[in-house]
């Protein structure tokens, strides 16, 4: 298994301002984005190897249902027939702000509900307060060492748990603030990435940032490496900051670099809702981490930003989640082009800007 969301599947319900008509059973939720971040770049049969967890309620949509199938991914649906599925009510206000309440009461995802081939996992996305990663981490690792001395696990699946896997957390929102932060560096102790937004890493430490501002750039470096010092034991945790369209931001504790977003000015009128961007990013960068092994920690997390980078891009372009199509030979394809036409397209963007910048 390649990738693991603990995060939640949510149906949506979107309101937006006179005369547009919301939209219902919108497929929604953490879990789902961060899926899709990896789906994107695991065609099957490698699909099978993005896992994730689902509720499914007796209200469940069998056309949303159906879309998920349809991903061939590794999706354990968990049967509540005594209760709807976690659903939410979403309103777009006149300034844009997005408010946010569930419906009704949300089924959290822990480990107990992960399968042993979840349990495999080279990566882990945990999408939850510090208090809670940090019992997430020890819960995954925990059940994957006594699956491993389960004499009816098999050497292959041996091999695979007792490789240390790679956190990849996501704090809660209404968690970034000063008060959470002496916990979030507790939590740093267990994960291998931090990842707020922007907004999110500014009220965490409880300072402002303007991406527009060169001076605030070096501020927010700065304050990213004292995260990072002053994580006790010595942690190997970087901290990725989302920055929607200003692309994102990689401070590990010995380097960091920038990645512009996907979709700039030329192509900014192509982007529909950002809703779900960060999650994908993360799904995403999971599975970049792993394309190269054997390389420098450093380089493995620049692939891991360039394919959350594209991957996100792709889940802002509509409400929901992207369409996946076939072209005449086969291939995938998402919003009628494939991944790598994407990935290929962006990195020759990258290169021609630093040849501009080497001319400079």
């Amino acid at each position: 298994m390649d990738f693991v969301t603990l995060g939640m599947f949510i149906i949506d319900e979107i309101h937006y301002q006179p005369p547009r008509e919301p939209d219902f059973d919108v497929m929604g939720g953490g879990g789902l984005y961060a899926t899709l971040g990896a789906r994107l770049f695991r065609s099957p049969p490698a699909s099978s190897k993005v896992g994730w967890v689902v509720h499914q309620g007796h209200d469940f949509p069998p056309q949303i249902k159906q879309r998920i199938d349809s991903w061939n991914t590794d999706c354990l649906f968990i049967q509540t027939p005594e209760r709807p599925t976690t659903r939410a009510y979403n309103r777009y206000e006149a300034s844009g702000y997005r408010t946010f309440r569930y419906s009704n009461e949300k089924v959290r995802i822990t480990e107990d509900y992960l399968t042993s081939a979840q349990l495999t996992s080279k990566t882990y996305h945990l999408l939850c307060s510090p208090d809670r990663c940090i019992d997430l981490v020890r819960g995954i690792t925990n059940r994957r060492k006594g699956l491993a001395r389960d004499p009816q696990t098999n050497d292959e699946m041996i091999k695979a748990l007792t490789e240390d896997p790679i956190f990849v957390w996501e704090p809660m929102p209404d968690l970034c603030k000063p008060a959470e932060l002496q916990k979030c560096l507790d939590a740093l102790n267990y994960v291998d990435v931090m990842s707020p937004n922007l907004d999110e890493f500014c009220s965490l430490l409880g300072i402002s940032i303007d991406p527009n501002v060169p001076a605030d750039w070096e501020l927010m470096r700065s304050r990213c490496k004292e995260v990072l010092g002053s994580v006790a034991g010595g942690s190997k945790a970087s901290v990725v900051i989302r920055m929607g369209a200003k692309g994102c931001f990689v401070v590990q504790p010995d380097q960091d670099f920038h990645l512009p977003a996907y979709h700039e000015q030329n192509t900014s009128h192509r982007v529909v809702d950002p809703t779900g961007g960060g999650n994908t990013f993360l799904g995403a960068f999971c599975i970049g981490f792993l394309k190269s092994p054997n390389a420098d920690r450093a380089d493995r997390f620049e692939e891991a930003a360039l394919y959350g980078t594209v991957a996100a891009s792709f889940a802002i372009e509509q409400v929901g989640v992207p369409v996946l199509t076939h072209s005449a030979t086969g291939e995938e394809l998402w919003n009628d082009v494939t991944v790598k036409q994407r990935l290929d397209e962006y990195g020759r963007k990258l290169a021609e800007r630093s040849s501009h910048a080497r001319r400079q």
